[in-house]
């Protein structure tokens, strides 16, 4: 029970106990007598003091001061693995859940600790990155309310992707990353000082088709496939996301459909949902990469657009997939 409603309860109480002593109060012999209004004062000290004491009683279990938890994500092998502090197992899996990180390392619980779901919402902004950008060995962590950030990048030119990422979330960051080959970095940035002639600074913009066909290259090669019945990304096909996202960071100007499809297993209006979500966490994924929101819709079609026949039994891997529409400036 919170302090508000305690101190509610005790009020009505309180409340009732007036009402109570009003209608079996004796008028006739308090009015003779002499120590009617010392007995009445010192009625109110001991009730004021009494209530006094049974708030301090109640109130007592919700001073208990707590401790922030803690966390650490290592990419160990290409997987990324959780250690921390948590008040308890169903809390610590919900956290996992929440990261959306499958692989347990090692937990401690202690009572008095509170998990920052504030905190953790805007952290899941950087999972994504973390796990396609870094190489193993980085480490993602929040220790006392702060987050720290350290590793190695891969691809040098994922630095200012990052960066863009970064500015984007409102938290307290403390980081520290190493580039794989800071020299290729070090001679762009000279070149971009040094190249003054617009001709030759000046990146042409790609049309709309020529984005359509980079994309779907990019989803021929590896399409966006998600964990069995639910929508969340496969960690195989978050790297086809990662250049989809690069090229629509490139290209600030196109806005992009995200289109859910299913094939016909299953009644109409679930597969129409199960596409929507599914559309809905790639834009979140693309998002979290960057990507204008406001560039982006997400629509999920269910079985109405197949592009392959279906089985016997409603089946079609071809006809499970999301695709991206540009549909202009």
């Amino acid at each position: 029970m919170s302090v508000v409603k305690k101190v509610i309860f005790l009020i009505i109480v309180f409340v009732g106990f007036i009402i109570y002593s009003v209608y079996n109060f004796n008028y006739d012999a308090q009015l003779n007598n002499q120590n009617v209004v010392s007995n009445f004062k010192e009625m109110k000290e001991n009730d004021t003091g009494l209530i006094e004491k049974i708030i301090n009683i109640f109130a007592s279990g919700d001073n208990k001061e707590t401790k922030p938890f803690s966390l650490v994500l290592t990419k160990k092998d290409g997987i990324v693995v959780m250690d921390g502090m948590f008040p308890n197992e169903k809390d610590a899996k919900k956290v996992s859940e929440i990261l959306n990180v499958n692989r347990d390392g090692e937990y401690t619980y202690e009572e008095d600790i509170t998990v920052d779901e504030v905190l953790l919402s805007k952290i899941v902004t950087l999972i994504i990155p973390f796990k396609e950008f870094f190489s193993d060995g980085a480490k993602l962590s929040i220790i006392n309310d702060e987050v720290f950030l350290s590793g190695e990048l891969k691809d040098p030119n994922q630095y200012s992707l990052l960066d863009s990422i970064l500015s984007r979330i409102d938290i307290n960051l403390v980081k520290e990353i190493n580039i794989a080959n800071p020299a290729l970095v070090n001679s762009e940035n000279v070149q971009e000082k040094e190249t003054t002639t617009p001709e030759i600074k000046t990146k042409v913009a790609l049309t709309p088709n020529e984005v359509q066909m980079q994309i779907n290259e990019i989803l021929a090669q590896k399409k966006i496939a998600f964990e069995r019945k639910s929508s969340i990304i496969t960690e195989d096909t978050k790297s086809s996301i990662v250049q989809i996202a690069k090229i629509l960071n490139e290209n600030k100007t196109l806005k992009v459909e995200i289109a859910g499809h299913t094939d016909s297993r299953g009644e109409k209006a679930l597969n129409e949902k199960i596409s929507q979500d599914r559309a809905n966490s790639v834009k979140d994924a693309l998002i979290s990469l960057g990507v204008d929101a406001n560039r982006l819709s997400a629509i999920g079609y269910g079985e109405s657009f197949p592009i392959a026949k279906d089985d016997e039994n409603g089946l079609s891997e071809i006809n499970r997939r999301v695709e991206f529409n540009i549909l202009g400036e």
